[in-house]
């Protein structure tokens, strides 16, 4: 059955099997075959791992190699045999098509949840996975609260894992309503669909679409100077621009306080203005698809 090398067997292709609970499902069957000609000219480089069960060997990891040697017509492939609990398969094949990210949003998205399922923290897993931010673990399983229609737009590549990812924030008749504005290109850039997501979240929230309230004084005063500086930063920056003075700009500085830092400075109050009016342009336009 087996041919010893060293630490590592050459297994016959018919006592190998896979592994039935593997999270991968699909298989490009264009990759298998370019996977399949490599093998036929230069074999299998990577052993695959595997573990005995009932008198064979189940893949832990290393299906699609197991697959292309299929097709390529191989008779036995190299493997390292190890011995494994069914918990620790699980475990293992998870990661192992996690890391290689051989697996479809979806599918890595049940593998995350099976993971945190069978007791790992968060934190552990997102270390594992090498995130900086342990949200980006809740960002791939937020994905299961996809509508069924509409994951399979995902996998299509239809939509993309952001706006998939914002749809599955909300409930299912309100993901309708996300992805109509998607196709529409009423929603292009991802600022414009966070926006419009957390005010149709806001909307909910409110259990029904409230009227906006009479500005306060106070609030009139801070929009009029907004705008007055919007307007007043608009027509400087086109006349800088249009007519040239741009390159009198690198001798100015030195006849100036004139900084990097001070415009870096302004950027960033604008990128805050910037969000906070994305933010109520978003809210009104969730108010104005509830009615």
């Amino acid at each position: 059955m087996k041919e010893k090398k060293g630490n590592l067997s050459d297994l016959l292709l018919e006592s190998v099997f896979p592994n039935p609970s593997q999270p991968r499902k699909d298989f490009d069957p264009v990759k298998l075959e370019e996977l399949a000609m490599s093998i036929r000219e230069y074999g299998v480089v990577e052993p695959i791992v595997v573990t005995q069960r009932a008198g064979r060997y189940m893949i832990i990891a290393g299906e699609r190699r197991f697959r292309a040697s299929q097709m390529a017509g191989r008779p036995s492939i190299p493997a390292r045999i190890i011995e494994a609990s069914d918990e620790l398969v699980e475990e293992l094949a998870l990661l192992e098509n996690i890391q290689r990210q051989d697996l479809n949003p979806l599918e890595e998205a049940r593998a995350f949840r099976a993971l945190l399922e069978r007791g790992w923290s968060r934190d552990d897993l997102a270390r594992k996975m090498g995130f900086k931010q342990t949200w980006r673990v809740d960002e791939r399983t937020s994905l299961l609260n996809l509508e069924g229609e509409f994951q399979t737009l995902l996998i299509e590549g239809k939509i993309t894992n952001s706006q998939a990812f914002e749809m599955s924030r909300l409930s299912p008749p309100v993901q309708a309503v996300v992805l109509k504005k998607i196709f529409s290109g009423e929603l292009g850039s991802y600022n414009r669909l966070r926006a419009f997501v957390d005010g149709l979240l806001t909307v909910e929230r409110q259990g029904t679409v409230f009227a906006l309230q009479s500005l306060a004084p106070e609030e009139k005063a801070a929009i009029d100077g907004l705008e007055f500086v919007l307007r007043s930063a608009e027509r400087f920056s086109t006349k800088i621009l249009s007519d040239g003075r741009l390159k009198s700009l690198e001798k100015s500085v030195f006849h100036s306080d004139v900084s990097v830092e001070r415009l870096d400075l302004i950027i960033r109050h604008l990128q805050r203005i910037r969000k906070a009016v994305f933010s109520g342009a978003g809210v009104k336009d969730a108010m104005e698809t509830a009615v």
